[in-house]
């Protein structure tokens, strides 16, 4: 037997409590009783029920709460087939991943946080299909329509501007392209969500938006961007930024939001046109809009839970405190008892709060624990009744603590969709993107929490934004966010260290700048005072000196620690299974495990880079005209 609400178990130990209380009370009414009357008189002055009918009725009260509290604890055992039934609506995301995407007019860039708001708005709609299509100039469909949001989340990580060989902007390829991903004839049950800055270069938004109502798809726009605008970067194949978009004048381009546009592609399919920002990323009304959509079953399958055991302690504790209640009997009483009416009213209460339990106990539903309390942030009152945000964080904080970093964000940004504005909770999410290597999107909504010095985690945040700038090798930005840590809490020796490791990785790469800089400028000079004749003999023998590791080559610069996380404690030593199959790995591999991984890792990376340059030389073959 488990109990699925074990916390209401703690309960239990106020009533004995609650019993040592009601005999001091009843000591203490005697004491002051006998002062005023003689005991020998008191059944025929003092109207009151006799000694043992008092105790009894406590024995009873005890038992019955014992009872309801042991139901409340949803006692289970056996197991429970039955017949699910999925049901939900079909939505096509269209993410526009032009050039335009990359400008970073609001923080980081349009395309993180398209992609933000995205996972939250997948993760919010639990239950619904998702296809997600990508488009510039031409349109390709990246998932086709799926239950498995983990699928979804993993193609809009990868997601980056100039991903599609045809550069430009066609939000009609996109809507044409994301009306072929719905695979039911029905015209009820679809919709799509164009999350886009709005521009349109190529001018086929109309006949698009009129095929979509034909069909009877509900398309919501999403605009990302500013009405200023910003000029869009020219970025290499490391997301560098090298130049500016030109048009032919030699200009450069400025990108801004076309609400305009997203307004009239909603109006004139029957949806709505909603605007990210990086304060909310959340789409909680367009979440909002596509819940209230008629759901269509979707699949059907067999599911197994654990049989629900209140009834026997919810009805034993019932019938103990009814008899509790009514004890002494009616004919055993005195007449003209004064609290006949506060007793039925009680009786009236306890059935009151039966009706209010009894049918989600029925239905299987976890109740409140008595320790939490609703979120002034709450994202929806029905997650915060059923527990979501807290179970999500419970279960991102487990698998962080495994190690298992994908799956604890994968949590945080559950919570993080019910719970939008918690700061607790997207600290976490910008923990687990910390842990996930995404350093930038980290960055990003550390210095964003870390703004407002009177915010409870700001400390925290301005800390571990100093980690993320430490790993991204920005050490100046690194040791400016210890500074900023430091004046909230001076006497922290963390982050102490940490600026100090900054500042001395500041120090050694202007260091090795300067002396390479000198010793380049002294081969210049050694090259112009050599005779023209020697001169290939010359670069022939620094060549050979370099490659034998000789004075002339450079040092390599000596890695300091990293900086300690956060809150973070001690690290936990391996195990020794982890190490006998590190050892059978390494005699099968002849290398380390660590060593594989980064040859693999290698490899990879290599591959992605070959990718990106195909990618490249299609895109400039296709190139032309306006290409953001």
């Amino acid at each position: 037997m488990i109990f699925a609400s074990p916390s209401w178990l703690l309960a239990l130990l106020l009533l004995p409590l609650g019993a040592v209380v009601f005999g001091w009370l009843a000591r203490r009414d005697r004491e002051r009783l006998g002062r005023l009357v003689s005991r020998p008189l008191w059944g025929r002055v003092v109207r009151r029920s006799r000694e043992r009918w008092r105790w009894l009725r406590l024995a009873l009260l005890l038992a019955g709460a014992m009872g309801v509290i042991v139901a409340l604890a949803r006692p289970q055992w056996g197991m429970v087939r039955e017949k699910v039934g999925r049901e939900g609506v079909d939505v096509v995301l269209l993410l526009d991943t032009s050039a335009s995407m990359a400008t970073p007019d609001v923080a980081p860039s349009r395309l993180f946080l398209a992609r933000q708001a995205l996972m939250q708005l997948v993760a919010r709609l639990d239950g619904d299909r998702f296809a997600l299509v990508a488009f510039e100039r031409e349109a390709y469909p990246l998932v086709p329509l799926t239950l498995d949001p983990d699928v979804l989340g993993l193609f809009l990580d990868t997601v980056e501007p100039g991903m599609v060989p045809a550069p430009g902007t066609s939000l009609g390829s996109g809507l044409s392209t994301g009306l072929s991903a719905f695979v039911d004839k029905d015209r009820r049950h679809k919709v799509m969500v164009l999350v886009s800055d709005g521009e349109d270069l190529e001018g086929e938004v109309e006949a698009a938006v009129r095929a979509a109502r034909q069909a009877g798809v509900i398309v919501h726009t999403v605009g990302v961007g500013t009405e200023a605008g910003q000029p869009v970067p020219e970025l290499d194949a490391d997301g560098r930024v090298i130049g500016y978009k030109r048009d032919e004048g030699g200009n450069p381009v400025v990108s801004r939001l076309n609400m305009q546009n997203l307004e009239a592609i909603a109006r004139g399919t029957g949806g709505q046109a909603f605007r990210i920002t990086p304060a909310d990323t959340s789409l909680s009304r367009l979440a909002g809009a596509i819940e209230g959509l008629e759901q269509k079953a979707l699949t059907r399958e067999f599911s197994y839970r654990r049989k629900e055991r209140f009834q026997a302690p919810l009805a034993a504790g019932l019938l103990s405190l009814t008899a509790g209640l009514l004890l002494p009997l009616p004919h055993l009483r005195r007449r003209g008892r004064p609290d006949a009416a506060p007793r039925g009213r009680a009786v009236g209460g306890v059935a009151a709060l039966l009706v209010l339990l009894l049918p989600a106990l029925a239905r299987g539903q976890e109740l409140p624990s008595p320790a939490a309390s609703p979120s002034p942030a709450a994202g929806s009152l029905l997650d915060e009744l059923l527990l979501r945000p807290r179970r999500a964080t419970a279960e991102g904080r487990a698998d962080y603590d495994r190690g298992n970093h994908p799956r604890a964000l994968s949590a945080f940004e559950r919570a993080a969709a019910s719970r939008p504005r918690d700061l607790a909770v997207r600290f976490n999410v910008a923990d687990g993107l910390y842990k996930n290597g995404r350093y930038d999107e980290a960055a990003a909504l550390f210095r964003a929490l870390g703004q407002a010095a009177d915010s409870p985690v700001a400390a925290a945040a301005r800390y571990n934004l100093g980690n993320s700038l430490f790993q991204k090798q920005d050490y100046r930005g690194a040791a400016d966010a210890y500074r900023q840590a430091l004046e909230l809490r001076p006497s922290d020796e963390d982050t102490r260290r940490n600026l100090e490791l900054a500042l001395r990785a500041l120090q050694e790469r202007q260091q090795n700048q300067a002396q390479g800089q000198k010793r380049q400028e002294k081969e210049q000079r050694q090259e112009r005072q050599q005779p023209q004749s020697d001169m290939g003999q010359r670069q022939e023998q620094k060549l050979q000196g370099r490659q034998q590791g000789g004075q002339d080559a450079p040092r390599e610069k000596r890695q300091d620690p990293q900086p300690r996380e956060a809150g973070g404690g001690g690290r936990q030593t391996p195990q020794a299974p982890e190490e006998r199959a590190d050892q059978r790995f390494r005699e099968q591999a002849g290398m380390p495990r660590e060593r594989a991984m980064q040859l693999l890792d290698a490899l990879q990376q290599n591959e992605r880079e070959e990718q990106k340059k195909q990618l490249q030389r299609r895109r400039a073959a296709t190139r032309q005209g306006k290409d953001w």
